[in-house]
């Protein structure tokens, strides 16, 4: 009895087995006879091509200060970082000196009045005993070379003389005036010191510039771009600035482009305007995303859905199962997108994963995709 028992067990389990197998093998056949693919549905968009460029922040505003005269710095009232307004004291340089040169001046310039009014007065009078001398010549009493030299001091010349020497003693004046109030110098622009390059009881010098001020509330982003794209550009044409070591990612204006190129490098110099929210600095690195060759309402697929066969192009479409192959007629490379020009219609399924692997009128079956 337990024989038979366990043989019937044996026999079960064999035939179970045997079942499983047999569905396997007929389940793996099925599968085996469809290919699996990717399809995207078509359907209209924009596309356009992503350039982009490596770029180096800039003040958009940067003076640097020089002094006016030579004269020894007395008191600096600014270091580096600091923030200053326009018009406010940045260094003060010793007067003394300058004070004296304008007194100078000042007597020069009284002196020369002094000598207009006096010559003036003279020829004042010499006009009139010109004017007795000539009366007295016609009438025979003086001679013809005491009347040409009574007339030569009528004339004024020694007046005109007098007056341009005003006119330079007043210019001398005025100068000397001026470079005492720059003894005084004050920041042109508002903005952040950014270097100070003078020391108390140093002489400063015209030949370099004593205190650097940027104006850092506004930054400019320049980037140098190719012949080929220039004329594609445009002021107000929107960028993407990324600044990493900012963490600053947004969008900007493009608000200069040069129309001669650079000699040597010969790309266009190009500028952008970047609203800074005091976390970039001068020199940082940009990335900057600029988009061209932009297509509207158009249709576009993968680059990789589009295969060529014997010199066209093609795509697959999936319907019902099956794929069928479509020529089209391409346009726009964008590099990851191509515009279709013709040959798909709105809501086809085109196969953009598995296309290497079928052809026409093969069985597939989507795995991915809308």
């Amino acid at each position: 009895m337990k024989k038979k028992l366990v043989l019937f067990v044996l026999l079960m389990m064999i035939m179970i087995i045997s079942s499983s197998c047999s569905a396997a093998q007929e389940t793996g056949q099925e599968e085996e006879s469809y290919i699996a693919v990717e399809v995207q549905t078509l359907q209209k968009g924009t596309i356009f091509v992503e350039n982009s460029f490596s770029g180096k922040t800039f003040a958009e505003k940067n003076v640097h200060v020089m002094p006016t005269l030579m004269a020894e710095v007395l008191k600096v009232y600014v270091a580096v970082g600091d923030e200053v307004s326009k018009d406010d004291v940045l260094f003060l340089l010793d007067s003394e000196n300058i004070q004296n040169q304008v007194d100078q001046a000042y007597l020069a310039y009284s002196s020369a009045l002094t000598n207009f009014e006096r010559t003036q007065e003279q020829i004042e009078a010499a006009q009139d005993s010109f004017e007795r001398t000539k009366e007295l010549y016609e009438n025979g009493v003086v001679s013809k070379a005491q009347y040409d030299q009574a007339e030569l001091a009528a004339s004024g010349k020694g007046l005109e003389a007098a007056s341009k020497g005003v006119d330079q003693a007043r210019l001398a004046y005025n100068q000397a005036l001026d470079a005492l109030e720059n003894a005084e110098v004050t920041a042109p622009i508002s903005g952040t010191v950014t270097a100070v390059n003078i020391i108390e009881g140093q002489m400063a010098v015209n030949s370099q510039p004593a205190v650097t001020i940027m104006d850092l509330d506004n930054i400019s982003v320049e980037i140098s771009v190719p012949e080929n794209l220039i004329n594609q550009l445009y002021k107000g044409q929107e960028a993407r600035v990324e600044i990493n070591s900012a963490n600053w990612d947004q969008t900007a204006q493009i608000t200069s482009i040069s129309s001669s190129v650079n000699a040597m490098n010969n790309l266009y110099p190009l500028k952008i305007s970047v609203a800074n929210d005091e976390t970039i600095k001068a020199g940082m690195f940009a990335k900057v995303t600029i988009n061209t060759d932009i297509r509207e309402n158009v249709f576009s697929v993968p680059g990789d859905a589009i295969l060529n066969k014997n010199g066209k192009d093609v795509v697959f479409v999936e319907k019902d199962g099956l794929a069928i192959e479509k020529q089209v007629v391409t346009g726009l490379d964008t590099g990851r997108l191509i515009e279709i020009i013709s040959g798909l219609e709105d809501g086809e399924r085109v196969i953009v994963r598995g296309q290497n692997y079928i052809s026409d009128g093969s069985k597939v079956k989507v795995v991915r995709g809308e």
